[in-house]
């Protein structure tokens, strides 16, 4: 007997699931979904019930029609709410147009919020902050809020704040006060996740109380000082750039638990430095980004696996004692560096991985003073019993980069 071959559309018989998520994962702006929805009923039904509902004005490097976009994230929410669906994920971006009247954004959030919405992420104009209505503080099934160029405007000794659920909250250009922040925090006992990016409105940061936070970003902030109380506390990260005066940064619990730790642009001592390394022992991951007022580092540690230096214009001597040590990641101006040698007691034998990059701003390598080439050669062979190194040198004006992934061996 022949077998009988069927050649149909094998991908619609897939649960409808399945079908969201390759909708969702595959990143479909609004033409290619139209297509998609032609294919059949279900294609067309799979994508007006899918869970994750993310709109954007711009599609690919044009804007959408202000009226088409009004009406496209105006009907999608509406049949869901018509038909009761799921709501995983509701984002919403638009940029830089003067006639959004955010009216429309008010509304949408609330129809999100009654079909219980768990990610909301709202993506305002630059031109003109979004302020943020009271619905949005009983939201009890959220669980990740992403804002930027938002504003938070609610009072703290009257306002209604529920966030039951919430773990992930990450604030962009939002402004918020040292007051609301606290009570949000206050009001959000499973937070996990919290990203303060170049946010106005905050002198003096105090994390204080969620037992579940584990991972902690500053950046671009230009606090006065920042006090974290959080026993879990697993990562802090903490950058700035040209600060303009000194921000105070302790961390006064998680002193077992904390094992990431990056400061870019921190204007903390040797001293401010080996106090904060002795106190949280259990660090692998250390990070030191242009920290100009360090001059000496010493570090001791059995746990540290991951060690990156960047742009550390004042350092004179780097002493380390990590013998679990597997990556290294080392950024300098040649010229600067040719004239000393920091890392005379390090002992990289332990490295899995090291990658050293160097910056010319000469015009070229010949205009270097040669005593470069000699320190280097020095300073790599310390690298000679670490399995991998990566040496990249930058020259600005050729625009050259000699690039040369290696086991040392290869080039002694």
């Amino acid at each position: 007997m022949e077998k009988r071959v069927f050649r149909g559309d094998r991908i619609s018989e897939l649960p409808v699931h399945i079908i969201h998520h390759i909708l969702y994962s595959t990143d479909l702006d609004v033409k290619e979904a139209a297509r998609i929805c032609i294919l059949s009923k279900r294609w067309y039904f799979c994508w007006t019930s899918r869970p994750n509902l993310i709109f954007d004005l711009v599609q690919g490097c044009k804007y959408m029609p202000l009226e088409n976009y009004l009406k496209l994230v105006d009907q999608s929410l509406r049949s869901h709410v018509q038909q009761n669906l799921h709501l995983e994920q509701l984002s919403l971006t638009y940029r830089d147009h003067r006639q959004f009247d955010s009216l429309h954004v008010d509304t949408w959030i609330a129809l999100a919020f009654k079909l219980n919405v768990r990610v909301l992420e709202i993506y305002a104009s630059f031109l003109r902050s979004y302020s943020l209505p009271h619905v949005i503080y009983d939201a009890k099934n959220l669980t990740t809020l992403r804002l930027r160029n938002c504003k938070f405007e609610f009072d703290i000794s009257t306002t209604h704040i529920r966030f039951d659920c919430l773990e992930d909250l990450y604030l962009h250009c939002v402004r918020i006060s040292d007051a609301q922040l606290q009570r949000i925090i206050d009001r959000s006992p499973f937070i996990r996740n919290l990203s303060l990016v170049d946010c106005p409105g905050i002198d003096k940061l105090q994390v204080s109380g969620p037992v579940h936070l584990e991972n902690l970003i500053v950046q671009l902030c230009k606090f006065d000082s920042v006090i974290v109380q959080a026993p879990n506390l697993q990562c802090f990260k903490y950058v700035e750039h040209h600060a303009v005066r000194p921000c105070k940064i302790d961390i006064l619990d998680g002193y077992n638990t904390l094992r990431t730790l990056v400061l870019c642009g921190a204007r903390i001592t040797d001293q401010q430095f080996r106090d904060v390394f002795y106190k949280f022992p259990n660090i692998s991951e250390l990070d030191l980004t242009s920290c100009l007022q360090l001059k000496n580092i010493e570090i001791q540690s059995e746990k540290l696996k991951k060690f990156t230096l960047v742009r550390m214009e004042s350092l004179e001597k780097v002493t380390i004692q990590a013998p679990n040590l597997l990556e290294f990641d080392f950024e300098d101006d040649l010229v600067l560096f040719s004239s000393m040698d920091p890392f005379s007691s390090m002992d990289p034998s332990s490295l899995e991985r090291s990658q050293l990059n160097f910056l010319s701003l000469r015009t070229h390598f010949g205009s270097v003073d040669s005593r470069w080439y000699t320190n280097l050669h020095h300073f790599v062979q310390k690298f000679n019993y670490s399995k991998g190194l990566i040496l990249a040198i930058f020259c600005r004006k050729v625009l050259s980069i000699l690039f040369v992934p290696l086991i040392y061996a290869i080039i002694c």
